[in-house]
């Protein structure tokens, strides 16, 4: 939503579960452009899941990335897409299939749907976003 691309990960998988935590993060820190698009994409692909029960972690991990680690872990999700360190080291641990905004993006190129993904890193950039290096 950062850079009007949400239409991208809609044609890159038919659902994704987002954690209320992280959802909350983003809608704190959005525009209302921002804010429309994510709304707009919880009516077809975005599904916002409360974590009932959070499992315990052994490293240090925000609310967003416990509720992501956990909610994959209860669904038994296919990937999950997560750019925080941590969180990706922890979720190897617990043989959870992971995936970056980079590595997304990557593919999404070799599939046609984006002409450059460095591009659009570009552009996260300059919204101060910065990938992970895998």
């Amino acid at each position: 939503a950062k850079v009007s691309q949400l239409t991208l990960w809609q044609r890159l998988f038919s659902k994704i579960l987002v954690p209320t935590a992280v959802a909350q993060e983003f809608l704190n820190n959005c525009t209302t452009p921002e804010r429309d698009q994510f709304t707009q994409a919880t009516q077809t692909f975005l599904e916002v899941q409360t974590v009932s029960a959070l499992q315990r972690f052994q490293r240090r991990l925000g609310l967003g990335e416990q509720e992501a680690l956990t909610l994959a872990q209860q669904t038994q999700a296919d990937l999950l897409l997560i750019d925080d360190r941590k969180a990706s080291n922890e979720a190897r641990e617990h043989s959870l299939v992971i995936a970056s905004t980079r590595a997304v993006l990557r593919i999404a190129e070799e599939k046609g749907l984006v002409a450059d993904s460095r591009a659009v890193e570009n552009l996260l950039k300059d919204k101060r976003i910065f990938l992970l290096d895998y």
